[in-house]
């Protein structure tokens, strides 16, 4: 072969590669038309793009409703100034914030300095108008320039195990974070020192400094206040806990009314019918099985609360109640536990008269008992945001 030739054949050589290299750039850079419309077929799903916008609308909605808190106590320079972080939720045009009692009690004798910012960068002092340290909520109030964008709160009750939700706040400062996840669980206890406890479970992302920001469903409403995680880091683990809206909008009108929260006392102790009122009455009365219990008592099925212990001197003694009562409902309805018989107590203005439906020996029989007021107790504690 000439000299020529493999001069030619080189060229051309050279020349192929070059064009196919730069066939191969459009494609991995978007320039070449048809490669990138081959690429850009893997579509997600239009159920999992309709999720996607419907993540962003609630965003949009609910993120002028929620407030970034900063609490100072002390004055500037004071050796001993405190300095902490927490979110809240706007619940009127007039400027009353909800958020959590912890986020704004320091534990110290100081009065915290409150800064309130809004998500459009706008920013006000604040002040505490009531506590409700046995739900751990707080009521604050601004004096707004300009409008404010109240959130709007769901029935809590008709939450469902499993439904989207969206958590907003301030993790760790960050401030107006939005993480998502479901609905784990509703009517949830823990470890905490509140006597009123009705919490939402979810997975969303809740950290500290979340205290006191929404927990809202699909629609933009707040389902619950974030309040608390479980966990062993003091970070999240997938278990954090809300404040069920119906339970916050109840202390929302009573901070706003009063100031407080004035709550209704029987001065009964009540039971559920489980394993361990059987061994706590098995002493006294041997009883081996649920059963057993139930064919004393005059039930069919475990339904109602036992009570265990009727205070001297308080007002179900003076309505007549008595020890082995079991009190089936509460001004007409049905009672499904002690926790819903707590709550239905406390839910009663002090003073008020209610009818409860007992069975004793095996007889129904309806009681008249004046409600009084139960005595908040000092739930002073470590402070965790």
């Amino acid at each position: 072969m000439s000299r020529t030739v493999r001069s030619v054949l080189l060229g051309v050589t050279l020349a192929a590669g070059v064009v196919a290299g730069l066939g191969l750039g459009r494609v991995f850079d978007g320039r070449d038309g048809s490669a990138h419309a081959a690429y850009a077929l893997v579509e997600p799903p239009a159920a999992l793009v309709h999720l996607q916008d419907s993540f962003h609308a609630v965003a949009s909605t609910v993120m002028p409703s929620v407030v970034h808190i900063t609490t100072q106590s002390g004055e500037p320079g004071d050796m001993f100034q405190s300095m902490g972080v927490g979110s809240g939720v706007i619940v009127s045009r007039e400027g009353h914030i909800i958020t959590n009692n912890h986020v704004v009690d320091t534990g110290l004798q100081r009065v915290p300095t409150l800064r309130v910012r809004l998500s459009d960068g706008r920013e006000f002092s604040a002040k505490v108008l009531g506590t409700d340290p046995e739900t751990d909520l707080a009521l604050l109030k601004i004096t707004p320039k300009g409008e404010l964008v109240p959130a709007a709160f769901a029935d809590s009750d008709k939450v469902r195990q499993t439904d989207w939700c969206l958590a907003i706040g301030s993790p760790f400062g960050y401030n107006h974070t939005i993480t998502a996840g479901i609905v784990s669980a509703k009517h949830r206890r823990a470890e905490l020192s509140l006597p009123y406890q009705d919490f939402i479970q979810t997975d969303a992302a809740i950290n500290p400094g979340n205290s006191g920001g929404a927990l809202v469903n699909l629609r933009g409403e707040v389902i619950g206040i974030n309040t608390a995680i479980v966990s062993e880091t003091r970070g999240n683990d997938g278990v954090g806990l809300a404040i069920s809206s119906n339970l916050v909008k109840w202390v929302v009108e009573r901070l706003r009314k009063d100031g407080r929260v004035r709550r209704g006392y029987l001065g009964v102790v009540p039971l559920d019918f489980d394993a361990q009122l059987v061994e706590g009455l098995r002493r006294d009365y041997n009883f081996k099985s649920m059963e057993e219990l139930l064919e004393f008592i005059g039930l069919k099925d475990p339904r109602g609360v036992f009570i265990y212990t009727v205070e001297e001197g308080t007002p179900a003694a003076r309505g007549g109640m008595k020890e082995k009562d079991v009190i089936l409902e509460f001004n007409g309805e049905p009672v499904a536990g002690k926790s819903d018989m707590f709550f239905k107590i406390a839910k009663v203005t002090p003073g008020t008269t209610v009818t409860l439906k007992v069975l004793r020996d095996k007889k129904e029989k309806d009681l008249k008992v004046e409600v009084g007021e139960r005595q908040p107790v000092d739930l002073r504690r470590p402070r965790r945001r």
